[in-house]
């Protein structure tokens, strides 16, 4: 007898996840797949688009050997996506270069003038998000003058899931999520003529795509993309969504109020909302959300375990031999040591501004970076270990104080997640209980529940989260640790603020 499965695709910034899940939630099949990002200069970050779809396609083809699921019982198709970045296709339907990612800084001057100019802030009260240098406008502007030849052989402008689902099912679209990210009157959710006007690429209006609802049916597999993948022919796939829409719905985030953190490639803080919230003043960004008149809020870093990958890439060589040895595993050889440093690293704070297009949340800033403070020589590679730990904790609880909704709890998922240690720090550096959550790629589930609404076999959103979201662990606050990461707050915003101009000199200095 035919039994009913939905498949959730996630394409990240650094892996594409694809995934056959049964009407409870479970797993069936997972692949999970890296894709490259590439460098061509210092500050840039590219994506050859045609490896990304071969990588998706790869996936959907060995989560279909490995599950044995008939591809006619496949009942749905979601897709979700890294958000913002830039990506043209011409006439023919063939990308004009590499996808520019939103982790890309090429665009940062642009970014800082329009702020002087006020552009930014004026384009903030009607699309509920402020400018960064990934954004689509910013980067257009940036090949406007630097790559004319390109803009003009180009028809199309799409978000990342919007080229998968170009390659599976031929049609154009993208959704009120990812369009969020454009020019964007949020709260009637089309485009605005005026964003166009006032960051001054208007005559680029006609290669954004048509924005449809998350829930909304797009297309169906084509009989090329079935014979690539292994789909079935005429498989209804939804609009999709950005990854960080896809993702609280799988945490079950359905409620005015409820707050979640993805700690992943960034450390995204937010709220969902019952209306647009346009505080705080051109900081953040507001996204449409798959239920009728809510928005999410949200205060997103740049660079949330980064920061980690960085650190021991760079400082914990002897730390990855001596697991080695032992045979342990080595983040929980890592954990065991500075779990025994007190709260506050003796002393020594770590601002987590560590990606080259600088900062967005809860201020913009293309030239911030990083930096420890407060090392001297009764330190060592554990205290600033432990302040890598903690001072993405602190950015968590900065972007959280900067959404003017009360919450009482945050629901976390990402690669973050999986630390028992940096949830605790977490809980006590916000003062919130952490939830975490079963399963592992929540995007692609996120997106596998939206498409199970599309095609009518859960009757809402709702009802589809209570049916297959579970909460797996709870990380209460310790109080007294929350005093204490208070006072290493207020210090950390100070310094912040103190290094505002010798970021700008630093950035000067170097170029």
């Amino acid at each position: 007898m035919a039994k009913d499965f939905l498949v959730g695709i996630d394409a990240g910034t650094s892996a594409v996840k694809t995934a056959i899940f049964d009407l409870d939630g479970n797993i069936i099949s997972l692949s999970r797949r890296p894709v490259s990002i590439e460098i061509p200069r210092p500050g840039w970050a590219e994506q050859n688009m045609d490896s990304v779809w071969e990588t998706v396609r790869d996936t959907i083809r060995e989560v279909l050997s490995k599950s044995r699921v008939s591809p006619s019982d496949i009942t749905g198709i979601g897709i979700s996506g890294q958000g913002d970045g830039c990506r043209l296709i011409d006439k023919q339907l063939r990308p004009v270069r590499a996808s520019i990612l939103w982790i890309d800084g090429r665009a940062g001057e642009i970014v800082t003038r329009w702020q002087k100019e006020g552009a930014d802030s004026r384009g903030f009260k009607i699309s509920g998000s402020a400018i960064f240098a990934g954004t689509a406008a910013a980067i257009i502007k940036w090949l406007e003058k630097n790559e004319p030849d390109n803009l003009k052989r180009s028809c199309h402008f799409l978000f990342a899931k919007d080229w998968i689902k170009l390659k599976l099912t031929g049609q154009i679209s993208t959704d009120e999520s990812d369009a969020s990210r454009g020019p964007i009157n949020l709260e009637k959710r089309c485009y605005s003529d005026k964003l166009f006007e006032i960051f001054q690429i208007t005559p680029y209006r006609q290669i954004f795509p048509q924005i449809l609802p998350s829930a909304k049916l797009s297309g169906e597999i084509t009989r090329q993309a079935a014979e690539e993948t292994g789909l079935r022919k005429g498989t209804p796939v939804i609009a999709g969504m950005i990854d960080v829409v896809a993702m609280p719905i799988a945490l079950g985030v359905v409620h005015h109020g409820q707050a979640y953190a993805i700690v992943g490639t960034t450390c995204f803080n937010a709220v969902l909302a019952d209306q647009l919230i346009l505080e705080s003043k051109s900081v953040g960004m507001s996204l449409a959300y798959p239920l009728s008149g809510k928005f999410i809020r949200a205060m997103p870093s740049m660079a949330g375990t980064p920061n980690l990958d960085w650190f021991v890439r760079e400082c914990c060589l002897e730390d990855k031999r001596e697991a080695k040895k032992r045979g342990e595993d080595f983040y929980a050889l890592l954990e065991g040591k500075i779990s025994k440093i007190p709260v506050g690293s003796e002393g020594v704070i770590y601002h987590p501004y560590l990606n080259p297009g600088g900062e967005r949340a809860p201020f913009v800033k293309p030239s911030a970076r990083a930096q420890f403070f407060g090392i001297s020589l009764e330190h060592n590679r554990g205290h600033l270990l432990r302040a890598v730990y903690e001072g993405v904790a602190l950015s968590m609880l900065d972007c959280f104080n900067h959404i003017p909704v009360e919450i009482q709890e945050i629901r976390l998922t990402g690669g973050g997640a999986k630390s028992k240690l940096w949830c605790e720090i977490f809980a006590d550096a916000t003062g919130k209980t952490i939830k975490t959550f079963r399963g592992t790629e929540l995007g692609a589930m996120g997106a596998a529940l939206v498409a199970g609404v599309a095609v009518g076999i859960y009757p809402n959103l709702i009802e589809a989260v209570e049916k297959t979201v579970q909460i797996e662990k709870e990380y209460p606050p310790n109080l007294l640790h929350h005093r204490k990461y208070l006072q290493i707050y207020e210090l950390y915003q100070q310094m912040r603020e103190h290094l505002w101009e010798d970021w700008d000199l630093r950035e000067k200095i170097i170029s």
